[in-house]
């Protein structure tokens, strides 16, 4: 996963965040951040989710989708 624009301190966040390996260590870890770094590494979290969706779906591709355009195309 590749994401583009983030600033060096969104960097060093990530960094951190790819570095810890279970959920709970990453709720601790962003316990004891700032107000704006916990909002900010949440940010980013969020930002990770959804383009692991979108890389998913282009991997993938709309097979359910599909299926209703080809019914649709057989009318």
């Amino acid at each position: 996963m590749r994401i583009e624009g983030l600033t060096q301190h969104q960097v060093e966040l990530l960094d951190t965040m790819w570095a810890i390996d279970e959920f709970e260590d990453m709720e601790e870890w962003m316990a004891t951040l700032c107000r704006a770094d916990r909002v900010e590494a949440q940010n980013l979290q969020r930002l990770v989710v959804l383009e692991t969706f979108e890389d998913l779906l282009a991997k993938d591709g709309y097979p359910d989708a599909v299926m209703v355009i080809d019914k649709i195309r057989k009318l």
